[in-house]
């Protein structure tokens, strides 16, 4: 779909495809984050986000992205492991998922969001 990126999970709702950042710090995060991880954005491919909470799944905001548009930033978030993406039209549906970290404090990254939506947002 894009350059770069790696299809992950799929389902019936939704595609989720990760920028090498982004793979690399899942690949390299403790085993107990990364399987919850995974229950989260299988979740998240097959019933969408309505029965994830603000712990698991979370809407940042809008960023400027390209042509003065703003692109919503999402979250999905285990213990302190965070992968950050924005939703592309489809079909298929599909989570953009450019940046991974591993976070220190409890406040989001403005940089990092708004890299974030210049990077994939529509």
């Amino acid at each position: 779909m894009v350059d770069g990126y790696k299809k992950v999970f799929w389902g019936a709702h939704c595609e989720i495809w990760f920028a090498p950042k982004a793979l690399e710090t899942y690949n390299n995060a403790p085993p107990e984050d990364k399987a919850r991880m995974e229950r989260i954005l299988d979740h998240l491919c097959e019933h969408g986000p309505q029965d994830l909470n603000n712990e698991q799944f979370k809407a940042e905001g809008r960023f400027a992205c390209s042509g003065g548009k703003k692109a919503m930033v999402y979250v999905a978030k285990s213990y302190q492991l965070r992968i950050y993406g924005c939703f592309q039209k489809g079909p298929p549906r599909a989570l953009m998922c450019s940046e991974g970290v591993f976070k220190k404090n409890n406040k989001a990254d403005q940089k990092l969001l708004k890299r974030v939506a210049k990077n994939v947002g529509d």
